[in-house]
Parts: C-alpha cells; sequence; structure tokens
C-alpha cells in the first residue's frame, strides 16, 4: 500500500513548518505555560513527520478483515522490544501527532486567554484565521475518545488535512508573537 498524498510536498511543508516553529520557540518567552504548549506542538510535529517516513496510509474505510488478529502479534512484538508492522506503527504516529493538535485546539485559545463556554468558542473568539482543518482533527479526536467504536469505520482526517492543522497553529501562534511576549514575559 502507497500514500495517496504527495510524500515529497508534505515533508517539505512540515520542513517549512519546523523553521517557524523553532523560531517562535527561540523568540517567545520561556515561561511554563508555553512550553508545555509547544511541547505538544513539536510532538505532533514529530509523530506527523514519522508517519510519513514510515510509510502512513490515509483510511478512510473501514479496517482490513485481517487487522484484528494482527493485535495479539503486535502485543507481542512490543512486549519483547521487536518492531511491529509499520502500518500499524505508522497509525500510531499519525493518532499521537493529531492527538496533540486535537489538545492545543483546546489549550492555544486558553494561553491566549480567550473567552469562550467550550474550545470552539474560545477559537472563534480568538482567531480570525482559517482553521477549518485544524477544527476537523478536534473533531476526528472527540470521536477516538467519546465513541464506543471510535473510527473503526474510517478516518476523517487525512495526512494533507493534518499536515495543514499544523499551518493552523502555527499562524495562530504566529499572528500572536507580541502578545504572546507581552503576557508571559
Amino acid at each position: 500500500m502507497k500514500p495517496s498524498y504527495d510524500t515529497a510536498g508534505l515533508m517539505k511543508q512540515l520542513q517549512q513548518q519546523a523553521d517557524v516553529l523553532k523560531a517562535l520557540l527561540i523568540s517567545l518567552p520561556d515561561h511554563d505555560a508555553i512550553t508545555d504548549v509547544f511541547d505538544y506542538i513539536v510532538g505532533a510535529q514529530y509523530g506527523l513527520v514519522t508517519a510519513i517516513e514510515i510509510g502512513f496510509v490515509d483510511r478512510p474505510g473501514t479496517w482490513h478483515s485481517t487487522y484484528r488478529p494482527h493485535l495479539p502479534q503486535y502485543v507481542e512484538h512490543i512486549a519483547i522490544q521487536e518492531r511491529v508492522n509499520n502500518l500499524w506503527l505508522a497509525g500510531f504516529y499519525f493518532n499521537s501527532g493529531i492527538q496533540r493538535l486535537a489538545a492545543c485546539f483546546d489549550r492555544i485559545p486558553k494561553l491566549l486567554k480567550a473567552r469562550g463556554r467550550n474550545a470552539s468558542a474560545r477559537m472563534k473568539n480568538v482567531n480570525p484565521n482559517k482553521y477549518g482543518d485544524w477544527k476537523k482533527v478536534y473533531e476526528e479526536i472527540n470521536a477516538f475518545k467519546h465513541e464506543v467504536t471510535g473510527r473503526a469505520k474510517g478516518r476523517l482526517v487525512s495526512m494533507p488535512q493534518a499536515v495543514q492543522a499544523l499551518e493552523e497553529v502555527l499562524a495562530l501562534l504566529k499572528s500572536n508573537e507580541a502578545r504572546l511576549m507581552a503576557t508571559y514575559k
């Protein structure tokens, strides 16, 4: 199975995002609130990059019928510190990346002192930029957390959408750099 997305293009975009992320980390104050949120973002970046490197394939449909019987093998491999199937491992890193991006959907507006009764309201109050892919990631993770079958019938977020969500995270932070510097000096 091969990825349906432009691997080289996404890796280039992730490299450009890394440059922005690094510059923000260098310029922003050394404050626990900033460090903790940025640690999630760095983890999201790592998860997405590693998923692509391993060969992540988007799964818009249900699991393959042979998926479940392999899970006991993966448990065994993990226990004896052997590498597991690359498709499973790539999915693990993708899930890690999007879970971190989803957490940032809630946390970054709070970092920016946004008001609102829930994460979506706070985001709307603090973010004039487009953030549709980031919101899709947030909703995807809520399905993981709250639906009994999670995303067994297929993912609704693709790798390109996850990379674009990271772009939206960085755009919000970059546009609020002065505000963050003043708030957390």
